[in-house]
């Protein structure tokens, strides 16, 4: 039997309210929707006029997405999966996700999509990000779906890969896709015994060739993965136990920052000082991890240890001063 309009539109106000996705063909199956004069289901028109209804006369925002599906975006459509800790680290998300075309490489659906950007541009209203600049290339999204297939079904990996003054070609085992310091990296195990572990900034990958070889995980590199810091970790086997202490001494005028703020996830205050400098420790798998953070905070911090760090930041810092 045919339903009323009114019906119809208060069915369909109940299910989008519930967070269903409606889709006009499923409509078309619904007793609700069925032309009984006729012996067909609704016109598709039809349909649409009852969903028009809900656009015009009630407080509900339908959203269109793929294929005659809809979706609304109701008050706790977020706050079903997000909450507001964590709703400022969304916006920024999704900003590194639209600029880099990551939305289409996850192939999330149109309507799921215009729901997220109405609710963060809400969001935008009150927060604001300026960040560096993040790589990028015009075949991004092409080869980033390349990565996430060899990675979800565990495909060995050939790379060719654009160093500083060559092409270096990889067989590579691929583990994750890491985003540091504004650029994607490539987490990889290398079979090559000399370097086991390799990061490469995904904007110098020039192609990428899918292995029908599948390969088993380390299970200590995806734990060394879950634990990287910078973008220029030392793997070592049972990685825990070779990590390096560096202490360095932030002088008292910029030890708030530090106080404020860990540098590295591994940062630890160690001791204050009664002239208001403060020491700080940090674990890292080689002392390279601690040249960036060093220079830019000189002549604000001093290295306690290792020796050999110190001595490195002092050779660095009498060549540039050489050179100009």
């Amino acid at each position: 039997m045919a339903t009323s309009q009114t019906k119809r539109v208060l069915e369909l106000i109940k299910r989008f309210n519930e967070g269903q996705k409606i889709c006009i063909d499923n409509l078309q199956r619904d007793p609700a929707w069925w032309n009984d004069v006729r012996n067909e289901p609704m016109s598709e028109k039809s349909i649409r006029r009852d969903i028009d209804v809900i656009r015009e006369y009630f407080d509900l925002e339908v959203v269109s997405g793929s294929k005659g599906c809809y979706k609304a975006i109701v008050k706790d459509t977020i706050n079903n999966f997000i909450n507001k800790d964590t709703k400022a680290l969304l916006v920024q998300t999704f900003n590194i996700a639209q600029r880099n075309n990551l939305l289409r490489s996850l192939d999330i659906d149109e309507a799921d999509k215009k729901i997220l950007e109405s609710e963060i541009k809400k969001s935008k209203d009150c927060y604001e990000f300026i960040s560096k600049p993040f790589e990028s290339k015009k075949d991004d999204e092409t080869l980033l779906k390349d990565l996430e297939n060899a990675i979800h079904n565990r495909r060995y990996l050939k790379v060719v890969y654009q160093a500083t003054n060559e092409n270096i070609i990889y067989l590579l085992k691929p583990y994750k896709i890491v985003f540091m310091n504004e650029n994607f990296y490539l987490a990889s195990e290398n079979p090559d015994e000399r370097y086991r572990f390799t990061m490469l900034r995904i904007s110098q990958i020039k192609s990428v060739e899918l292995q029908k070889e599948q390969f088993h995980h380390n299970h200590d590199i995806k734990e060394f993965i879950k634990h990287l810091q910078t973008p220029f970790p030392l793997y070592q086997p049972q990685f825990r136990e070779p990590l390096i202490k560096v202490l360095i001494e932030v002088n008292k005028g910029q030890a708030k920052y530090f106080k404020l703020k860990k540098h590295l996830p591994s940062q630890n205050l160690e001791k204050e000082n009664e002239d208001g400098s403060v020491v700080f420790s940090f674990m890292v798998t080689q002392e390279k991890e601690m040249e960036e953070l060093i220079k830019k905070w000189i002549p604000n911090i001093k290295i306690i240890e290792p020796l050999t760090l110190k001595n490195k930041i002092d050779q660095d810092l009498k060549q540039y001063l050489n050179l100009i």
